[in-house]
């Protein structure tokens, strides 16, 4: 799985010179269409799994031993459930943090913008 603090040092480590601005800019597109792929081949993924997991669930509730003295079968079944649910919950926040880094590198490269703009205008 990607580490999501590589994402965050990628968007956030650097500071670009005004002259460098354009190209800083297409390096962070770039990366966030990367991270975007990243996240859609994550979601089916986790998607499956959770499909798995309720699958398995099923399973063990409908084919468990009914005639065993402890509750295996509802046991397991919980845990795949629980399981499946963690992941998804996995994925959905990792996508929330993604969206709100990706939303505070395209806010500070506008601010970048506006004191190139405003250095400009004052020269």
């Amino acid at each position: 799985m990607y580490n999501t603090n590589e994402f965050r040092n990628q968007l956030l480590s650097q500071l670009p010179q005004p002259q460098d601005l354009a190209t800083y800019r297409n390096h962070v597109t770039e990366i966030i269409r990367k991270n975007q792929q990243r996240l859609r081949v994550e979601h089916v993924a986790s998607t499956v799994f959770w499909i798995f997991c309720a699958a398995s669930a099923t399973a063990y509730l409908w084919f468990g031993n009914g005639e065993s003295h402890l509750p295996r079968a509802p046991f397991l079944a919980c845990i795949f459930f629980l399981w499946g649910g963690v992941e998804l919950l996995k994925h959905r926040i990792n996508v929330a943090q993604v969206e709100l880094q990706k939303d505070l590198k395209q806010l500070q490269l506008q601010v970048l913008e506006m004191e190139v703009r405003g250095a400009k205008s004052s020269s």
